[in-house]
């Protein structure tokens, strides 16, 4: 995974409420990495436990002492209505740039 051989790399955290599993949480934060490689605003998300929407404003936020682009998702599952804030960091730098010793 070195960005000299094309790959981007970054990390993802999570802030939300109980009613999904993980593989779910996992399913939207997949979502989200991928809307932030092909600079999506807006997205609409749906499987066999929720649906809704999953969107940014492609603000910088901090939770913690960790940063990203934060990704906000507002779902209706068969427990009620669930809310779930990404965070997405890419480590990548861009083109050109020294591969990160992190």
């Amino acid at each position: 995974m070195l960005e000299h051989m094309g790959t981007r790399w970054g990390y993802v955290f999570l802030r939300s409420a109980n009613y999904l599993s993980p593989d779910q949480f996992h399913e939207l934060m997949v979502q989200a990495v991928e809307m932030y490689l092909a600079g999506e605003d807006e997205r609409e998300v749906k499987n066999s436990e929720f649906e809704g929407r999953l969107s940014t404003e492609r603000r910088y936020e901090i939770m913690g002492g960790l940063g990203g682009q934060r990704f906000d998702a507002v779902l209706e599952t068969a427990y009620g209505k669930d809310e779930a804030t990404f965070l997405v960091n890419e480590q990548t730098g861009g083109t050109g740039v020294a591969i990160s010793r992190n």
